[in-house]
């Protein structure tokens, strides 16, 4: 589930040759042409540029980059892969992997929010009784915005495939709004804090958003 890997032409129009791939908790990226490994770089080295010679003679360099920086870090780095000094075509995520890994994090978030449950004071399952937006906050990191939330989640994952644009648009929506009354709690609660489920949120809403683009991406080259 956390394994990524992306597929590269080393010329417009030609087979995706070139592989990347890497696990969420591995510390290198693994690059293989026609299936056979030419090397493999850090992590914490991508940062720099990384040259290989392939059979051919010519050069494939690897370098991650950012999109843009704020105050100087970098927000949304990609890798920047070049053949001979030019940017390689068709960079490829693959669609099923990019869906395997948001129904997973569907799952564990579900999975986790009725765990949470476990561990708070039980009431019975109902609405907030007033709706402001503190009470909305409270509620939601409470029993009954933990089971529901839970369940929902769940109920999604279990729906058939051909629901899957549905499913990861509902997903993506419940997911953010949580994050949001997560983050609001700061200003709004009685004891505020925020918990560590919001860095799981975060981490689940953008690997759906990123399922959703690529399922966007693949529908609309299927229909060219």
């Amino acid at each position: 589930m956390f394994d990524q890997q992306e597929f590269y032409a080393l010329e417009e129009g030609q087979p995706l040759r070139l592989a990347i791939s890497w696990g969420f908790f591995s510390r290198e990226i693994v690059i293989r042409l026609d299936g056979e490994q030419i090397g493999r770089i850090p992590r914490s080295q991508l940062n720099k540029s990384h040259e290989f010679v392939l059979n051919d003679g010519s050069r494939l360099t690897i370098q991650q980059v950012p999109s843009v920086k704020i105050l100087g870090m970098a927000v949304q780095p990609y890798l920047q892969i070049r053949l001979d000094g030019r940017d390689l075509p068709g960079i490829i995520p693959s669609p099923q992997q990019r869906l395997l890994d948001a129904n997973g994090w569907i799952f564990i978030m579900g999975l986790t929010k009725l765990f949470l449950a476990i561990f708070m004071r039980v009431k019975a399952i109902a609405l907030p009784q007033a709706l402001q937006f503190r009470e909305i906050v409270e509620w939601q990191q409470g029993f009954s915005g933990s089971v529901v939330t839970g369940l929902i989640l769940l109920g999604l994952w279990f729906l058939p495939k051909r629901f899957t644009k549905q499913v990861l648009t509902a997903a993506l929506i419940i997911i953010v709004g949580n994050l949001i009354l997560e983050i609001s709690c700061l200003f709004v609660c009685a004891s505020p804090h925020v918990s560590t489920i919001a860095a799981l949120e975060g981490l689940a809403a953008l690997s759906i958003y990123q399922a959703l683009r690529t399922q966007s991406r693949s529908s609309r080259l299927r229909q060219q």
